[in-house]
């Protein structure tokens, strides 16, 4: 029940493909593949570290790279968006519209109980969205 009320919010509140990452917590692998599929990205398993149990995906145009992260029993923990500066106002005005902001590059957000930090990091050539369980 709760991932249907988890895909039904992603849906309602983010029909397009400028998607932030943190509606990949708490899925399965196959659950994130479909979701990915859904909103705009790709599998992208051409370079894999092997260290890490994660997903990489990519958007059509290259500007986008989701990495989800999984814990030992395969479901998602937390997620990192890098992208290209030509993303980076809409996912300003997406974090703004939908989360709460606490400072910059700050937001914060609940599904039902649990809270989620969204931080974003800007860096010389690409910008890194994080989200985690807070």
């Amino acid at each position: 029940m709760k991932k249907i009320l988890l895909f039904t919010f992603v849906f309602l509140f983010f029909p397009d493909n400028n998607m932030i990452a943190q509606h990949f917590i708490g899925l399965n692998k196959e659950e994130t593949r479909v979701l990915a599929r859904k909103t705009g990205f790709y599998i992208d398993d051409i370079i894999m570290n092997k260290k890490f149990n994660y997903l990489k995906f990519i958007n059509s145009s290259n500007t986008k790279t989701l990495l989800v992260f999984f814990s030992d029993k395969d479901i998602s923990t937390h997620t990192r968006m890098i992208c290209d500066y030509s993303e980076y106002d809409a996912i300003i005005s997406n974090c703004n519209e939908h989360y709460k902001k606490k400072r910059k590059n700050l937001w914060v957000y609940n599904v039902g109980k649990e809270i989620f930090k969204v931080t974003l990091e800007e860096e010389a050539w690409y910008f890194v969205l994080r989200v985690k369980k807070k």
